[in-house]
């Protein structure tokens, strides 16, 4: 299984992220059957390199199972046939979540 820690598309940006660097090594060691891949963002709290440096793979998730974030996906950046996990706050009837449903 492929997850993909996807770069925050909601303005402002958040600076948060699913899994740390150190989690993310953790979580490849424990279940060798899951890759996670980072998708390259230049405002995570986390850098990059951080990543990079626990054997992390950096670059494109398209090819993911599941694509991870923290913030609701702007809907013009949804992908098709894609499984996504983030906080939609659809429960809170924002107006413009509601094509979420």
């Amino acid at each position: 299984m492929k997850i993909g820690l996807i770069r925050e598309g909601k303005i402002p940006p958040d600076k948060r992220v699913a899994f740390t660097p150190i989690q993310t090594e953790e979580i490849q060691q424990r279940y060798p059957n899951v890759k996670i891949i980072v998708e390259p963002s230049d405002v995570r709290a986390y850098k990059e390199s951080e990543y990079k440096d626990r054997g992390i793979e950096v670059g494109d998730v398209d090819d993911c199972d599941i694509l991870m974030g923290i913030k609701e996906v702007p809907i013009k950046n949804l992908k098709d046939g894609k499984t996504y996990i983030f906080f939609s706050h659809t429960m809170k009837k924002q107006p413009y979540n509601r094509g979420l449903l």
